[in-house]
């Protein structure tokens, strides 16, 4: 897993996570224990209705904030303001550990695994989980372009085998009359001049501006991740 990746997990600390119990989705707030090249890490009690849905579906999602979803104020136009910050979020695959993965990871200097054993000694419901495959993106957002000249950098990523679309809306080359308008509607910098007209996806926030202004209807709307 890339070290921004890992870095960015550490500043969030707490995320929410959501997981299926049937068709009824539950979400808490869960601290990841830590990450590794194999994936990420956390734990549960296996008396929890939490641990029956990770065994049940392995399937989750992980959504956080750094450093806080909080208002600071209004800016000249009135509208509400936020200090510059990053949002977290992933979707994967979650299995238990066994015991001797445990072990081995923590003979071999690991001091997440370390910490399980730890925890294990004293509490013997504890069960350990990875996420050991999944995809996400960090989006980066500085509103006031307080320290860069545009508002979002948006970086998505893919581990233990998964892969991703690229994020932001598109433009069709063959449709694209190069008028400008998606240019002129574009408040987050994300059009890049040009015959073809491009767009910028990992400046782009998919508010659909420029899908309603084109008027050759050349704007693709995004994909999920």
């Amino acid at each position: 897993m890339d070290r921004s990746i890992r870095q960015a997990l550490e500043k969030v600390g707490s995320l929410s996570m959501t997981t299926l119990d049937g068709t009824t989705m539950h979400s808490r707030i869960i601290s990841i224990c830590g990450c590794d090249d194999e994936g990420i890490y956390f734990l549960t009690m296996n008396v929890k209705p939490f641990y029956r849905q990770l065994k049940k579906h392995p399937h989750l999602s992980l959504c956080g904030i750094y450093p806080s979803g909080q208002k600071t104020g209004k800016n000249a136009v009135g509208q509400p303001t936020w200090e510059p910050g990053f949002t977290l979020r992933i979707t994967g695959q979650a299995r238990e550990l066994t015991e001797d993965e445990v072990k081995k990871k923590a003979e071999a200097g690991s001091e997440i695994h370390r910490y399980f054993l730890e925890d294990a000694s004293r509490y013997t419901a504890i069960r350990f989980f990875c996420i050991h495959r999944g995809k996400g993106e960090i989006f980066d957002y500085d509103f006031e372009m307080e320290h860069r000249d545009h508002k979002l950098l948006r970086t998505r990523f893919a581990f233990g085998g998964e892969s991703y679309n690229d994020a932001g809306a598109r433009i069709n080359a063959d449709d694209c009359i190069a008028c400008g308008e998606c240019f002129e509607a574009c408040t987050f910098k994300a059009i890049v001049p040009g015959e073809p007209y491009r767009v910028d996806g990992n400046r782009c926030d998919e508010c659909g501006s420029c899908f309603l202004a084109c008027p050759q209807e050349a704007v693709e709307l995004s994909r999920t991740i």
